[in-house]
């Protein structure tokens, strides 16, 4: 039996109406039109949220809970609810150190760059994060997010080892990773503070065996409760507390940025990396490379690049014949300064290399002509890194940006953003078809992403009603070709609002798993409360 307990009541923040201070909460990074809200409530601590949602339980008022907004799936957009920001629940607790690790709480309003900037001065590492260092812990939990480093660390699930959550009436769970399992098809015994019993199904439908997944409820076979309420979106419970596993900083990272004048030759490229990164790890040999991202950015995309100068700004050219480019980073056994990185470089280049995880890399870039067009960041000059990694993420903002301002003169117009993954070994099937399906409808694209784990995200550019429509079209496509090869048509933003996510769900899994999600919503979220309408469709 899982015990809520209930706390002691406070008076909660006021609820502001300000129409000039809820502008900035109506929006998410999605490009969706802006919502609408009962209110901005900006909590400073638990005990504040849950006296709040005590007070409000059983009125028929529903809330929306808030992180950095970075929601691509337009999750972050209230209708109508009242929103409950944890922007001001940005405390970090000391770690607590074991060999190889430590873990530690944070709340969920700590943003990824002040977590790692706090961790990096006690010489530690937060692994699993997405692209967009502004976003919150609280957003990166309840979407399971990935990013580029999922290739080597996983995704947010694998270092979250407890949770502390609010539900609708107020009461707290207090959750630590294996004090509470229970297999498919049965349920947890919830009691409530007041003594009331609930049964919470536990998912019996299947999903595929990939590192990134973030398509609704989990579903494993034993269900640790702790992953229910990582990737629920929201919908479940109030996150006010994360306790997440982190580990020693690595020695050195260089981070490189390849011109490409092939896209074939960029995913040749790629795989040859990631083999060799493999490889290296199951044989925990120290020579690596030890390459943890590969990010890819098509023509398209460095198009949208050049034409918003964003090279200029960080003082990267951008070859006019670069066609393609890889992002990557590689870990490094052992400190490096920047002339030793420059001294094995021209080692390598005269043929007198010596063995190690630097000559490895080499020699593969080598190989595939791409040793001439490298943009390296080296390991003590983190504002070169900065900048490749800075550049590689303008890209989504321009693209949303480019969205909203079409839609401002065409009605109609919507980002269509593919998020698929797929077994490593389709991925150029998988892009032909991508290519293929947006070139047949006519429609302009670009295409960006994690090729060190499968997931890409095509993206159509619609200047129109009918191109948006057809944009859907293509993304219904290339989800049913992702299941059939293996993979999954959701990855790592969630279904949040998006009426396309929340029907390809529904073709992924099938009514039957969209129902048993509404049951354990039901049991957990009984007046359906938070977040109405994220995932699915209130019934």
């Amino acid at each position: 039996m899982i015990q809520a307990r209930r706390l002691p009541d406070v008076q909660p923040p006021p609820v502001l109406d300000d129409p000039a201070i809820l502008e900035a909460y109506l929006e998410d990074s999605s490009a969706s039109s802006p919502g609408s809200a009962a209110g901005l409530v900006r909590i400073l601590d638990e005990a504040q949220a849950a006296s709040l949602l005590r007070r409000t339980a059983g009125t028929g008022r529903t809330v929306l809970v808030q992180a950095a907004r970075s929601s691509l799936t337009g999750g972050a957009v209230p209708q109508g609810e009242l929103v409950l920001s944890v922007e001001r629940m940005n405390r970090i607790q000391t770690p607590e150190r074991w060999p190889g690790g430590a873990r530690l709480s944070v709340q969920p309003g700590v943003r990824l760059d002040e977590l790692q900037r706090e961790l990096q001065s006690q010489g530690l590492y937060y692994p699993p994060v997405p692209t967009y260092q502004q976003a919150m812990i609280g957003g990166t939990v309840s979407c399971n997010a990935g990013g580029a480093a999922t290739f080597k660390y996983g995704v947010t699930r694998s270092w979250v080892e407890g949770l502390r959550v609010l539900l609708s009436n107020g009461d707290l769970l207090e959750l630590e990773r294996g004090q509470f399992t229970a297999r498919s098809g049965q349920s947890f015994q919830l009691r409530l503070s007041d003594g009331t019993e609930r049964l919470v199904p536990v998912p019996d439908y299947e999903l595929p065996a990939l590192k990134k997944i973030s398509a609704g409820y989990h579903a494993a076979d034993p269900l640790d409760l702790v992953d229910l309420f990582v990737g629920a979106e929201g919908t479940l419970g109030l996150i006010t507390s994360v306790t997440l596993k982190v580990i020693p900083r690595p020695a050195a990272v260089v981070t490189a940025l390849v011109w490409l004048d092939n896209p074939a030759t960029a995913l040749r490229l790629s795989d040859a990396l990631r083999e060799a990164a493999q490889n290296a790890r199951a044989r925990r040999d120290p020579a690596g490379p030890d390459v943890r991202a590969i990010e890819w950015m098509d023509e398209a995309s460095l198009g949208i690049l050049r034409s918003h100068d964003e090279g200029r700004k960080r003082r990267i050219e951008i070859p006019g014949t670069a066609r393609s480019a890889l992002l990557f980073e590689q870990e490094l056994p052992e400190p490096i300064s920047n002339e030793r990185f420059e001294q094995q470089l021209s080692s390598f280049l005269e043929g007198q290399a010596e063995e190690g995880p630097l000559a490895r890399l080499f020699g593969i870039l080598s190989a595939h002509q791409a040793l001439d067009a490298l943009e390296v960041a080296f390991p003590e000059d983190p504002r070169r890194h900065q900048a490749l990694v800075e550049l590689r993420e303008a890209l989504p903002t321009r693209v949303s940006e480019m969205l909203s301002a079409r839609r401002r003169e065409a009605a109609g117009v919507h980002k269509v953003a593919g998020d698929l993954i797929v077994p490593v070994n389709e991925l150029p099937q998988m892009v032909a078809f991508y290519e293929r399906g947006f070139a047949r409808r006519g429609l302009p694209f670009a295409i960006w992403g994690h090729l060190s784990d499968g997931n890409l995200h095509p993206n159509a550019l619609p200047e129109n009603a009918e191109q948006t429509k057809l944009g859907w079209e293509a993304q219904l496509d290339f989800a049913q070709e992702a299941v059939r090869r293996g993979g999954c048509p959701l990855s790592e933003h969630g279904v949040g609002r998006s009426p396309l996510k929340q029907e390809i769900l529904r073709r992924f899994l099938g009514e039957s798993a969209i129902e048993t999600m509404r049951r354990i919503k039901r049991a957990l979220d009984p007046e359906g409360r938070f977040a109405p309408g994220v995932l699915f469709v209130p019934q």
